[in-house]
């Protein structure tokens, strides 16, 4: 890394794919990242470098746990829908983002993650709740008497 130079370019070449790879291989090597979590991490990573672990004091196994943790809730993203964070996998999306917000990623990334899980959840809830109140409705209106 240079010692001096404009910040951005630091930045810019620790997240660069080579780099950003070849620390996630170092793991890998050294069986503290689950290699079934090499492609995905890489492909994240790249594309949102400021979720890359930064602390340079962090060990290897701390690093590896704390990614083997951001892989089981991005698979987690990637499979599951908005539904799912309201009903049976609900609390599975909370305990994954409970792990990872303890390792050192970044807060404001996280905090994005529970927004748009949250407010898609709200909506869909509101959305369910209007229809029901819709049908009822309905239903209210086809059971009225006829009358004459």
């Amino acid at each position: 890394m240079p010692s001096k130079g404009n910040p951005s370019q630091i930045v810019k070449d620790l997240s660069s794919p080579s780099l950003v790879r070849r620390e996630l291989e170092e793991l890998v090597s050294k069986k503290h990242l689950d290699s079934k979590n090499l492609s995905l991490l890489t492909d994240f990573l790249v594309k949102h470098p400021s979720v890359l672990l930064r602390d340079t004091s962090l060990s290897n196994r701390y690093k590896g746990y704390a990614y083997n943790c951001l892989a089981e809730l991005l698979k987690f993203l990637l499979t599951n829908s908005v539904l799912d964070v309201l009903g049976s996998s609900q609390n599975e999306f909370v305990q994954l983002l409970q792990d990872v917000r303890r390792c050192a990623f970044d807060k404001d990334w996280l905090d994005g993650v529970e927004k748009r899980a949250l407010t898609s959840s709200e909506a869909v809830l509101e959305s369910i709740i209007q229809k029901e109140a819709e049908i009822l409705e309905t239903k209210a209106a086809l059971s009225a008497p006829l009358g004459y």
